[in-house]
């Protein structure tokens, strides 16, 4: 998932740190704490509240700005950027991964995943909540590698056995997920795969189903099949997998099971 991030020149960067600095001193933020966000020694900061030194305008803006979003809260660091452009880079950005950069493919990835939580989220899935972490992942068409599949940072986040919020979307996380996807679609025709509780009950359910080995490979007669079960070994907690052709048809799959196994 890409970053936002704020490009300054290089002789800017004092200018900004000591407008920040003056502002959230201004706003009541004491020095000490002022010291802490902006990594800086207390003497410097004492120094930089006091300094009559004039600011750029463009930068006691930016200033204003970023000393709105550290005190909603957000977190702020500063980094050192090398550029190879003849240009000046200024301004805001969002910075991606290589295998992050905005592309038709991944927008509609994206967005896949993104209506599959929608469709989820409020929905009570009691019973189909195993002891990890629930995630849903999403391959590209031509995936290689983890880097190629897209899942939700940190997995689902439930409360009360409901679906309620997301970190946000990323290409290269759930490893397990990933893997276990890009392994599936050398046998399966498959492009998404979400993980529930292992399904006891399974006459009724009206998906095709077929099993893992105990090391999650598939078993001879597992080609075609909604649901895959792994049940489990020393450590591993028995789990179900369903899988679809994206995201949207998963979440669809499992919102069915959920109603068909009251």
């Amino acid at each position: 998932m890409a970053e936002e991030a704020i490009f300054v020149k290089r002789e800017d960067t004092v200018f900004l740190k000591k407008a920040i600095a003056k502002t959230l001193y201004r706003r009541n933020v004491d020095q000490p704490k002022i010291s802490e966000i902006l990594k800086l020694s207390q003497p410097m900061v004492s120094n930089y509240c006091a300094s009559n030194e004039k600011i750029p305008d463009n930068i006691l803006d930016l200033a204003e700005k970023i000393s709105d979003r550290i005190l909603s809260g957000q977190t702020t660091k500063f980094h050192t950027c090398v550029s190879f452009s003849d240009k000046i880079v200024e301004g805001n950005f969002y910075i991606a991964r290589k295998n992050e950069i905005i592309s038709d493919e991944n927008n509609n990835i994206v967005d896949n995943l993104t209506e599959a939580f929608l469709l989820l989220k409020g929905k009570d899935i009691s019973g189909l909540l195993p002891e990890v972490k629930v995630n849903i992942a999403m391959a590209k068409e031509k995936a290689e590698s983890s880097a190629d599949v897209a899942a939700f940072l940190n997995g689902l986040i439930i409360v009360n056995d409901k679906v309620t919020s997301i970190n946000g979307i990323r290409f290269g996380t759930s490893k397990h997920l990933s893997s276990l996807l890009l392994y599936l679609r050398d046998s399966i025709d498959v492009k998404a795969i979400m993980n529930i509780a292992y399904l006891e009950d399974l006459g009724s359910i009206s998906f095709s189903y077929g099993y893992l080995t105990k090391d999650f490979k598939l078993q001879e007669n597992a080609k075609k099949v909604d649901v895959l079960l792994h049940k489990g070994d020393f450590g591993i907690e028995p789990c179900a997998y369903i899988l679809g052709k994206n995201a949207i048809d998963v979440v669809n799959k499992v919102i069915k099971i959920k109603e068909e196994i009251k």
